[in-house]
């Protein structure tokens, strides 16, 4: 499938510090779409008194400062798309990852609302 163009070339690997992990198994070039996500995708506002604590922002007009090791790392983008009034969104490599290089991005859109800081 992967030879074909119909999936990306992901190897999921077992990390005994950080987990189960993704990398590349082959260069993937930047702005290749990666995969979609597949969960419910809503405005904020409409989720406040939500009970669930996996809420992912997608989108902030905050401008960003990349100064942490964090975001040094990131490799991928959430990108949010309006297909036939739906908003859709999509993992995109944000630059050229290599075979090995583990695949990186960040949860929270920028604004720290998720707490990951016990992420590896």
């Amino acid at each position: 499938m992967m030879e074909r163009g119909e999936c990306p070339p992901l190897v999921v690997v077992f990390d005994p510090e950080e987990g189960f992990t993704v990398e590349a198994d082959k260069h993937i070039r930047d702005l290749t779409l990666i995969t979609e996500y597949a969960g419910d995708v809503d405005y904020l506002k409409n989720r406040e008194n939500d009970d669930g604590d996996s809420t992912m922002t997608l989108l902030s007009a905050v401008t960003v400062i990349w100064c942490s090791d964090w975001r040094k790392k990131q490799n991928l983008r959430c990108v949010r798309f309006n297909v036939n009034g739906e908003s859709r969104v999509l993992l995109i490599a944000n630059l050229d990852i290599t075979k090995g290089e583990r695949l990186y991005y960040d949860y929270n859109g920028y604004e720290n609302e998720y707490p990951t800081g016990h992420f590896v």
